[in-house]
């Protein structure tokens, strides 16, 4: 293989960036609270397009973004780089987490049953 060049196998297995690390610390948050590619659209008033396509990595977060995001949380934003998510899962405050948890009861209840096939 000439001198500069991967294989396969080796683009396939590069180590993971910061940017996958603030990826899964996202979802991991955003699966402690509940909390889905719609809310976090609305905190950062973005579209469900644009977040999933950052949340994908087609383009990056923000700094702006993601401090936004961390405050939403009530946590640091530096945590949001971290390589461990279970320090920003830690830092999550438990009030916090019931607070966004809490949101998502009445839209449940609310919600009309689909009818069941017989």
């Amino acid at each position: 293989m000439p001198e500069g060049t991967h294989s396969v196998e080796d683009v396939l297995h590069e180590p993971p960036t910061v940017e996958d690390w603030v990826r899964d610390n996202i979802k991991a948050v955003l699966a402690v609270t509940d909390e889905n590619l719609t809310d976090i659209g609305v905190v950062l008033d973005l579209s469900v397009a644009v977040v999933g396509r950052r949340q994908r990595g087609v383009t990056p977060w923000s700094v702006a973004e993601l401090g936004k995001l961390a405050r939403h949380w009530r946590i640091e934003a530096f945590l949001l780089f971290s390589r461990r998510t279970a320090d920003v899962l830690a830092a999550l405050p438990p009030k916090r987490i019931a607070q966004l948890r809490a949101v998502k009861v009445p839209s449940a209840i609310t919600r009309p049953k689909a009818p069941v096939a017989a």
